[in-house]
């Protein structure tokens, strides 16, 4: 059961990174977007930025294509967990320095810079531990039961992508409108 829990997480990883790289080159615009964003968040000239961005959308790539495969996906866990910990902290970094900026993580789809963001690459990290700790083995990957676990994973990642960023604007402003509707309490007494 663990292995086929552990082969959903690798295809809905796998398919988060395909996402992401295929589109952020999917557009002139997206690319463009995701390189301004490198820049702001390593201050790092523009042709640099560019190599680093592309750099990272080959780490993207490479890590879809090593947990896709069995014998590599527990090395495309690691790399992920590796990728996405650099992400949280660069996102980390530019929300406490007041960068203001998108994230271009999904080319012309992407969020600003924010502790939404943090928290979606943080639930992604925690879907890749399993892997990291258990790892798919090949015959985690054994049909059928391994087919619908990848489904499942790939269907969760679409779902994720297309809805995380509306779903978590929608709560916050539900919570800022909650909380600007409460009266405001008298501080306690010292």
């Amino acid at each position: 059961m663990e292995q086929h829990f552990v082969v959903g997480a690798a295809y809905l990883l796998a398919a988060v990174f395909l996402i992401a790289c295929a589109t952020k080159l999917r557009s002139r615009s997206g690319f463009r977007l995701f390189v301004t964003t490198t820049g702001k968040l390593t201050k790092l000239s523009e042709p640099v930025a560019r190599w680093v961005a592309a750099g990272v959308l080959v780490c993207e790539a490479t890590i879809a294509l090593l947990l896709a495969l069995p014998a590599t996906a527990r090395l495309g866990f690691f790399l992920a967990g590796a990728l996405l910990s650099v992400f949280i902290g660069a996102v980390y970094r530019a929300v406490r320095g007041g960068v203001f900026a998108e994230c271009g993580c999904f080319g012309d789809r992407s969020a600003m810079l924010s502790y939404p963001l943090l928290a979606r690459n943080a639930l992604l990290l925690l879907v890749a531990l399993p892997g990291m700790i258990v790892g798919a083995g090949p015959e985690g990957f054994g049909y059928p039961h391994s087919v619908v676990a990848a489904a499942a994973g790939v269907l969760v990642a679409i779902g994720f992508v297309h809805y995380y960023d509306d779903l978590s604007t929608k709560v916050l402003l539900r919570m800022q409108r909650r909380a600007a509707a409460e009266p405001s309490r008298p501080a306690a007494p010292r």
